[in-house]
């Protein structure tokens, strides 16, 4: 079991290690591409047309194509080290062995709750973006992103709940069998005691 437990470390530490340096370039990446379409070219793009489509609206579908490319390849990285916390979340603190379903249930609750996160912080990039072009979209692409969200949270704390519950029995059982450890070394002892008094006799 401990093999086990240090193979999952050290695969978890390796998967992070791999992940956050092309993670933080593809962020960055995004964020530069936002402010330059935002900040600079769409304002040059204002009162500009190409066959009665502002030329900003067109500066600003292109940049939100870009960031989705890059979201796409975010996306993979984040995934990777969601997976990796959760094997070590399930090292740490899981129940002993770290079986590959606690590992399973650990990472879908990691992915879960950080998924969330990290698709409302895109929002916040790409729905002010939408919104220069068509609020009533945005809108919808904002409804369309809370269900998920209710349903992705909704499943992250059902793996969670359900790998509280199997660690809750597994504590409950050893408990249980220290106790019945217990009585039979205080039986046993009392056992020696009382032989012990009637050889005295």
């Amino acid at each position: 079991m401990d093999e086990e437990v240090e193979r999952v470390k050290l695969e978890a530490r390796r998967d992070i290690y791999d992940s956050l340096p092309k993670l933080v370039v593809y962020v960055s990446i995004a964020i530069l591409i936002y402010l330059f379409a935002m900040l600079v070219f769409r304002p040059l793009g204002d009162g500009l047309y190409i066959s009665y489509i502002q030329t900003s609206d067109i500066i600003l579908g292109i940049g939100i194509i870009a960031i989705l490319i890059l979201l796409w390849r975010v996306i993979g990285e984040v995934r990777d080290i969601c997976n990796a916390l959760g094997g070590l979340i399930a090292a740490n603190v899981g129940r002993e062995g770290a079986s590959e379903d606690e590992i399973a249930h650990y990472q879908k609750a990691v992915k879960g709750i950080i998924y969330v996160f990290a698709v409302v912080i895109a929002f916040l990039f790409i729905g002010s973006m939408l919104m220069e072009i068509s609020g009533g979209f945005a809108g919808i692409v904002l409804i369309i992103i809370f269900l998920w969200a209710v349903w992705t949270l909704y499943s992250a704390g059902m793996a969670l709940s359900t790998e509280i519950e199997l660690t809750s029995k597994e504590f409950t059982q050893k408990l249980e069998e220290r106790l019945a450890k217990k009585k039979e070394k205080e039986s046993g002892t009392s056992g020696t005691t009382s032989n012990f008094g009637t050889d005295i006799e």
